[in-house]
């Protein structure tokens, strides 16, 4: 979903996960890079999200950490495939 379609009070309250949902990601993953790409996938999630903004500040940390969560760990497990099909180096 492009910025542009969401009201700007949405966008907003997604600016104020945004730090929190890579933090997250970056206690899980120990990667800058991943990380980052987790939280993005996480907030594209909650912004998809039927009322995705909706409910008390406290709810929808929460709701952004169990999706945080989930989305690192689908990278973590895509990150673990890419490494184990690359031949090592000796």
């Amino acid at each position: 979903m492009r910025a542009s379609t969401l009201p700007d009070h949405k966008i907003q309250r997604l600016r104020g996960l945004e730090h929190y949902a890579y933090q997250v990601a970056h206690f899980i993953l120990q990667d800058e890079v991943l990380a980052a790409e987790a939280a993005k996938a996480a907030l594209l999630e909650i912004s998809r999200a039927d009322n995705p903004l909706e409910g008390p500040a406290e709810e929808l940390r929460i709701r952004a950490k169990r999706i945080t969560i989930r989305a690192s760990i689908t990278i973590a497990r895509s990150a673990s495939k890419h490494q184990r099909a690359r031949p090592t180096m000796q």
